[in-house]
């Protein structure tokens, strides 16, 4: 019954335009990083880790035929269900012949199945067969990446000191407004990998100053997989992610910022550290072992961060990652940070349990200000947190939670559960409580804010395939604040919920439109100091937007979103863009162009906009105030394995006479930025 099906599907797959997987960022991803940009807020959340995991799945697809479980988790678009069903549908019927059978597969569908094709392939057995350890190491692939590039006017840090400033070591920047940046990988397969990644911000000194030595970024990793017991080794700069984040999740998070139904953290343990956020990696060594049903986790990082300091107190870290002046370079890597732990987890056969445990230590003791809505927040130079989750797939439900312990006493706990209630109907229910007193510095659990704790809330989301061609998906969240938080000096509550209707016709078009409403409270004035009143803050984003291809290698796609800001006043905006993607036909080149234009009241009303980007690059600005913005993106192949990308991009403010402040600031109303890079594989 098998192979009718597959020559049927295959004979039907052979009259459609998708037949080859076409290796594009889908717009899906980009949609999830601009949610995820969007809900961050203030909070440093490590996008570039996210956009690499799904560039490197771009450049080495993975092998269905030899994925397991952990390995399809990674691909964070499939659920549980999902996932099971896969793997019993290859365990009964053999290897998959190609792609295009997953839409056969119980709880698959064309759409699904059309957000993995640039991600997945398969390789027929006997290629899928382990190959030798030496071949790790002589048969993979390296990329080299370089890229610079500079805003073109000039800002204010990178100009002549006038007479009054020659005292003032902060006056200007260090270094030049060029920034740099140099990426060497190679990859086996999953079987190994190395890199080493350099960065250097505009202003930052570059083999001069305090970075004699070049960059003033580096990171370094090995990873090895898959070698008997040894499951994963890495040594170097790595990050980490257990349970459901309550103990230690590094790098991204999805949480609300997924579709409605990305409640789940899945998992993916130690992975190399690729990205160049300069905090959120842990840098040391890390090893997994398996006997069995048992997995055992350890890592050791030892790396000293920034933070504002003297020789023996610190007060607060520094994330930014900026050391462009005399005062930053003073808080580069002032403190030490030691960060052990693990995992310890056994398998049944449907259900998975686990133990982490982590501890951390700074090398100097911890003095912060103390203010009534940070009373409970970790004041000491180290802290201990212990951890039990568990996951489980029982016929059509899917249950996991996780239930933390910190050093104080502290305890937080989530629990929540899917429901594949048929093949056009699927529901999720989350509900977490995290005490006011529980401290965790390296989680980063489902939630409204950045921070694991002081939160209770209750999580609801659904999708509906009422047709083939349409999908709706929904969320509501209720959350409560039992203590005092930044900007809101008494216990709080709100709740927010999202709406999307997606038509998508077949794969030369498709449309959405999207509501999403908050509701939440805040101080009346905004102070950070005095207990206040507070006031209710409505926030409404609708957003329509239809992606469409014209000719053949010409895509366009188009957007209208409108904000609502309430707080006892009105605030509105508006942002409208056009988009132009060409590849050429007979020649190895595409380009991309976006022109845009918006009208926002304040920062409140706000818009993220995710833009077309280089290789292992992306960015997803914030529009506001009234102004017009476009870019042009321009790759082309060399040669066989050598790519070359430049971009230009403007932003234009209409109401403005000059562009940002400080040291940043452009006495002119428009910043125009150029970048450079190139890429060579061998």
């Amino acid at each position: 019954m098998k192979y009718a099906a597959f020559i049927f599907f295959c004979f039907a797959a052979d009259m459609a335009t998708a037949q080859i997987p076409h290796r594009d960022m889908p717009e899906s991803l980009r949609r999830l990083i601009e949610s995820v940009a969007a809900n961050a807020g203030e909070n440093e959340v490590d996008l570039q880790a996210l956009y690499d995991t799904y560039e490197t799945l771009l450049e080495f697809p993975l092998d269905l035929n030899a994925a397991k479980e952990a390995d399809l988790q990674q691909l964070q678009i499939l659920n549980d269900f999902q996932i099971q069903s896969l793997l019993e549908y290859r365990k009964e019927y053999g290897a998959l012949f190609t792609v295009h059978e997953l839409p056969l597969i119980h709880g698959f569908n064309e759409e699904i199945a059309g957000q993995l094709y640039p991600f997945i392939t398969v390789i027929p057995l006997p290629a899928g067969q382990p190959s030798s350890f030496a071949s790790r190491f002589t048969h993979g692939r390296h990329r080299l990446i370089m890229r610079t590039g500079r805003t073109l006017e000039e800002q204010k840090g990178f100009s002549p000191l006038a007479p009054e400033e020659q005292e003032n070591p902060n006056a200007r920047y260090l270094g030049s407004p060029w920034a740099f940046y140099t990426r060497y990988q190679y990859r086996y397969r999953d079987k190994a990998q190395w890199g080493v990644t350099a960065k250097n911000d505009a202003g930052e000194p570059f083999f001069s100053g305090n970075n004699k030595y070049g960059f003033d970024f580096y990171s370094a990793h090995l990873q090895l997989a898959d070698m008997g017991t040894v499951k994963k080794i890495i040594i170097g700069d790595y990050q980490v992610q257990f349970g459901q984040g309550l103990v230690a999740w590094g790098g991204y998070s999805l949480s609300k910022a997924g579709d409605a139904l990305s409640v789940k953290k899945q998992e993916r343990g130690f992975t190399g550290y690729t990205s160049t956020s300069e905090n959120l990696f842990r840098r040391g060594a890390a090893v997994t072992l398996q006997y069995r049903q048992w997995r055992l986790s350890a890592f050791v990082s030892h790396k000293n961060i920034d933070a504002t300091a003297d020789s023996s107190v610190f007060s607060t870290i520094q994330e930014a990652g900026q050391h462009n002046t005399a005062g930053t370079m003073e808080k580069k890597h002032a403190l030490p940070e030691t960060v052990a732990g693990g995992n310890l987890s056994y398998r049944f056969k449907y259900v998975k349990v686990g133990i982490t445990a982590l501890w951390h230590r700074y090398g100097k003791n911890y003095r912060r200000d103390v203010k009534p809505y940070n009373y409970f927040e970790l004041n000491d130079a180290q802290n201990a947190n212990a951890g039990i989750d568990f996951s489980g797939v029982w016929k059509k439900t899917s249950l996991f939670g996780e239930f933390a312990v910190s050093r104080n006493g502290g305890m937080a706990g989530l629990v929540g559960a899917l429901f594949d209630l048929d093949e056009i109907f699927r529901l999720a229910l989350l509900y977490r409580n995290y005490g006011r007193n529980y401290q965790a510095m390296y989680a980063q659990g489902f939630g409204e804010t950045g921070k694991t704790a002081n939160e209770n809330g209750f999580y609801m989301g659904m999708q509906w395939l009422p047709h083939p061609d349409i999908t709706v998906t929904a969320g509501a969240d209720a959350f409560s604040f039992p203590w005092m938080r930044y900007r809101v000096h008494a216990p709080s509550s709100g709740y927010e919920y999202h709406v999307q209707a997606a038509y998508r016709p077949d794969s030369a078009m498709n449309m959405y439109l999207r509501i999403t409403q908050e509701e939440k409270d805040e101080n009346i004035s905004g102070g950070a100091d005095a207990v206040m009143q507070q006031r209710r803050v409505n926030l409404l984003h609708a957003r329509y937007e239809i992606s469409y291809q014209l000719l053949r290698g010409l895509r366009m796609q188009d957007r209208v979103e409108i904000s609502f800001y309430r707080a006892g006043g009105k605030e509105n905006g508006l942002l409208l863009y056009h988009n132009i993607n060409y590849k050429f036909p007979t020649f190895p080149a595409d380009i991309s162009l976006r022109f845009a234009v918006f009208d926002t009241d304040s920062w409140n009303t706000r818009f993220y906009a995710y833009e077309n980007d280089m290789l292992y690059n992306f960015s997803v600005p914030a529009y506001y105030a009234k102004g017009a913005r476009w870019y042009i993106n321009a790759h082309v192949k060399l040669w066989k394995n050598i790519d070359l990308w430049a971009r230009l991009a403007q932003t234009y403010f209409f109401n403005a006479t000059t562009v940002s402040s400080g040291l940043n600031e452009i006495s002119q109303p428009y910043q125009t930025t150029f970048k450079l890079q190139v890429s060579v594989k061998f």
